[in-house]
């Protein structure tokens, strides 16, 4: 009996449009990253160099810190772990109610699901620490080293901007309806 409920409850997962999307866009996201990340270790290893553009290029780095490779002392890889796993937690009880309200979310919040994953399998499973490959110099002197999972992250992070900016239009108007709602009563 108890297998029954199992398989009721997962069928009724994958019916479900928006769990469906998040969780498709999320998965597609994760593989890709980890695809190519095992790819730039493989094909770029610790010497490899390919400039693309002259601002675009490909190489190796490890990085060991937070975002932006910042370390904050000996303890960084697990400060990353728990604050992945409580992000991870809140986006995935938001997806629903923001999808709600703009069905874009569920995309938005599956990239940023993808890439927090990716980044997360890497700092658990991976060598030293998380493998950035694509290089994108950003002046003479500063150049951004990512992976595809920040790239998910970021673009997840931007999709999300008129997903926000839905939810304010919709708490201004419902301001807006309680105001009205009370100058009716009180007149």
């Amino acid at each position: 009996m108890r297998n029954s409920a199992s398989t009721d409850n997962t069928i009724a997962f994958w019916r479900d449009p928006v769990t469906r999307r998040f969780s498709m866009v999320a998965a597609a996201a994760l593989l890709i990253d980890l695809a190519t990340k095992e790819s730039a270790v493989r094909l770029l290893g610790t010497d490899g160099y390919v400039s693309l553009t002259d601002r675009l290029s490909l190489f190796l780095v490890w990085n060991t810190g937070v975002t932006g490779g910042v370390s904050v002392g000996p303890f960084t890889a697990q400060l990353n772990v728990i604050v992945t796993v409580l992000a991870l937690w809140l986006v995935i009880t938001v997806v629903r109610p923001m999808a709600s309200v703009d069905p874009r979310a569920a995309s938005a919040l599956g990239l940023v699901t993808g890439g927090a994953l990716g980044n997360l399998a890497s700092i658990l499973v991976g060598p030293p620490g998380v493998a950035d490959f694509i290089g994108i110099r950003l002046s003479a002197d500063a150049t951004m080293v990512a992976n595809v999972a920040d790239f998910a992250l970021w673009g997840g992070a931007l999709m999300l901007a008129p997903v926000a900016l839905t939810l304010v239009k919709l708490v201004r108007d419902e301001r807006a309806e309680r105001v009205a709602q009370r100058a009716a009563t009180s007149a």
